[in-house]
């Protein structure tokens, strides 16, 4: 099998951007979650904050976002500060939060319709980015 989904996970200062794009499969999304975790331990504890930007994502199957909302609970439990998440349309927005509820147990998290709003509420909540 091959991935299915197309990701960027890049870490500047102390944002961590993902960008989703496409239908995700298990074998992708395993791959994605495993460079975010990357990142996160790189940062050795430090604080972060995420960019998720979500506006070309079209989906996942079911083993996807079982893996994913594990994912989730381990970010959770990370010094996370803020989370922004971006969303193309609302639909996308109730389907994750269906399908992967640990990604709303963050206190500090907010949705958005576009990349400017979400990296202005980020920099609000005085997180450095970029």
């Amino acid at each position: 099998m091959v991935e299915h989904g197309n990701y960027s996970v890049t870490l500047e200062v102390n944002l961590l951007s993902i960008i989703l794009v496409g239908t995700f499969n298990d074998i992708a999304t395993k791959s994605a979650c495993k460079q975010i975790q990357t990142k996160v331990d790189s940062l050795n504890g430090q604080a972060f904050s995420v960019l998720l930007n979500c506006t070309n994502y079209e989906g996942s199957t079911p083993a996807a976002h079982k893996i994913s909302n594990d994912y989730f609970l381990w970010l959770n439990k990370q010094n996370c500060i803020a989370w922004a998440a971006i969303y193309h349309q609302k639909i996308y927005a109730d389907m994750a939060k269906n399908q992967q509820p640990a990604m709303f147990e963050f206190q500090n998290r907010r949705e958005f319709y576009d990349v400017e709003s979400a990296k202005s509420w980020l920099a609000s909540q005085s997180v450095v980015i970029s």
